[in-house]
C-alpha cells in the first residue's frame, strides 16, 4: 500500500473514456485514482474524434465539453461509387441540436485534464506504468511503476480504460481479433467550397472515403489495402489530390490542398468477457472498431456512463461487487453488441464491388432515402446508442 484511499477505484488509462469516468464518479462522491502512463493528460496528438450528441451530453454534464475548435454536424451524405442510391441524414430530421461534432483530441484532453486537476476526490498520477492487476476475492491489487519505484494499491474496482493489449489479455484474457484487409489513411484537405457542418460518407470497393468538415478544412479518411495506402502516401499532391478527385466526385468541390498524410491499421478486436472479480473493461480495453460509421469512442463514453450511473447509485457496500459487475454486462450488451456488429457488416456490406450486392446496396441507400422515420431511428441509436445510451 501506499496510503492511498483503500475505498478508491483505480481506473487505469487517463485517455477520454478513462478521464471521463474518473470524473464522473468523483462527481458523485466516489473517490478516484486515475493512473496514466503519459506525462500529462495534455498529449501533442492532433487525430480526429468524432463525438456523438450523446457524448456531447455526458462531457458536458462533466464540464468537460470544449468551447472552442468545435464543428457541429448538421448533416452526413452517405452514397457510393459509381452506383445508384444515395442517402442524407439530417440533425433537424431527428429532432437533435447536431448528429455529431468534430474536435481533436488535444483539444478534448486539454479540457478534461483542467477538470480533473480541480476535481476533489480524484488523484491523478502520471508516469504510472501499470504492471498488473490482480483480481480478488474482496479487491483488486494494482501495482505500477512509478517514479523509479514500483506502487501497490488495492481497490474495490479496478477499471481498465486503456486500449494496452499485454495487460488486458493478463486480466480479461485473449481478445478475439480480427485484421481488416483495409488500412486508414488520414490527411487535412482543403476544397474551393467552404466546409460548413455536412459531412460524407462515400462507400467505394476498396473501403469508405470519410470527410469530416473541422473549421475551414476537411479530415479525410481514406481506406484502402495497405498497398494502395502505400502507393497513395508515396504520391506527389497534385497526384493525390486528382486520384482523390476521381474516387470522390465533386459534391465537395475541387480539392486543392492536402497536410499530414498519415496511416494506421484496422483491426476488429472484441474481449468476450469484461468482467472479472473487482475488475471492469470498458472502452478500447473492450472492444476496438473499424472507424466506419464512428462508433468506437462514442460507445466507450457509453459505458463509461452506464458505470458512473451504476457505481455512484449502489454505494460502497456494492462496489465491484459480482452483482454490480453482471448488471453493467447486461446494461450494456445489446448496445455493444449492435455497435460491433453493425460496424463490421457495413465493412463487409460495402467494401467490395460484386454486381447483386453493390444493386442491393443501391435499393438499401434509395429505399433508406424514402422512409424518414428509419432515417430519424438510425441516426438516434448512431447517436446514443442501441438502448438510448447518454441521451433520450
Amino acid at each position: 500500500m501506499d496510503g492511498a484511499d483503500p475505498a478508491a477505484v483505480i481506473i487505469v488509462g487517463g485517455g477520454p473514456v478513462g478521464a471521463a469516468t474518473a470524473l464522473g464518479l468523483a462527481r458523485r462522491g466516489v473517490p478516484v485514482r486515475l493512473l496514466e502512463a503519459r506525462p500529462s493528460l495534455r498529449a501533442d496528438d492532433r487525430r480526429t474524434l468524432a463525438l456523438a450528441q450523446g457524448s456531447r451530453q455526458l462531457l458536458d454534464a462533466l464540464g468537460a465539453w470544449p468551447t472552442a475548435e468545435v464543428t457541429a454536424i448538421d448533416q452526413i451524405h452517405i452514397s457510393q461509387r459509381h452506383r445508384f442510391g444515395q442517402t442524407v441524414l439530417t440533425a433537424q430530421e431527428a429532432g437533435m441540436p447536431a448528429l455529431g461534432y468534430i474536435l481533436r483530441y488535444n483539444t478534448l484532453m486539454a479540457c478534461m485534464d483542467e477538470q480533473v486537476r480541480r476535481t476533489p476526490g480524484l488523484s491523478l498520477d502520471t508516469g504510472a506504468e501499470v504492471r498488473a492487476v490482480l483480481p480478488g476475492g474482496k479487491e483488486s491489487e494494482v501495482i505500477w511503476q512509478a517514479q523509479g519505484k514500483e506502487w501497490r494499491a488495492r481497490t474495490p474496482l479496478a477499471v481498465l480504460a486503456d486500449g494496452g493489449r499485454a495487460l488486458t489479455a493478463q486480466v480479461f484474457g485473449a481478445a478475439r481479433e480480427q485484421p481488416y484487409t483495409q488500412v486508414a489513411l488520414v490527411a487535412q484537405l482543403e476544397t474551393d467550397q467552404p466546409a460548413g457542418s455536412l459531412a460524407y460518407e462515400r462507400f467505394t470497393p476498396e473501403g469508405p472515403i470519410a470527410l469530416l468538415p473541422l473549421g475551414q478544412r476537411y479530415t479525410l479518411v481514406w481506406t484502402g489495402t495497405q498497398a494502395q495506402t502505400e502507393l497513395r502516401l508515396d504520391w506527389s499532391e497534385d497526384k493525390f489530390l486528382n486520384e482523390l478527385q476521381a474516387a470522390f466526385g465533386d459534391r465537395a468541390g475541387n480539392f486543392i490542398r492536402l497536410q499530414g498524410r498519415s496511416w494506421f491499421p484496422l483491426t476488429l478486436k472484441v474481449l468476450d468477457n469484461v468482467v472479472r472479480p473487482h475488475g471492469v473493461a470498458i472502452g478500447n480495453a473492450a472492444q476496438t472498431m473499424h472507424p466506419v460509421a464512428g462508433q468506437g469512442l462514442n460507445m466507450g463514453l457509453r459505458d463509461a456512463d452506464q458505470l458512473i450511473r451504476l457505481v455512484a447509485e449502489d454505494g460502497p457496500d456494492s462496489r465491484g461487487s459480482a452483482a454490480q459487475l453482471e448488471r453493467f454486462v447486461a446494461l450494456r450488451q445489446r448496445d455493444r453488441r449492435w455497435g460491433v456488429g453493425f460496424t463490421h457488416s457495413l465493412v463487409r456490406l460495402f467494401s467490395n464491388d460484386w454486381p447483386i450486392l453493390s444493386q442491393g446496396r443501391g435499393f438499401g441507400l434509395a429505399a433508406l432515402n424514402g422512409l424518414p422515420g428509419v432515417r430519424r431511428a438510425l441516426t438516434r441509436v448512431m447517436s446514443f446508442g442501441f438502448q438510448g445510451g447518454t441521451g433520450g
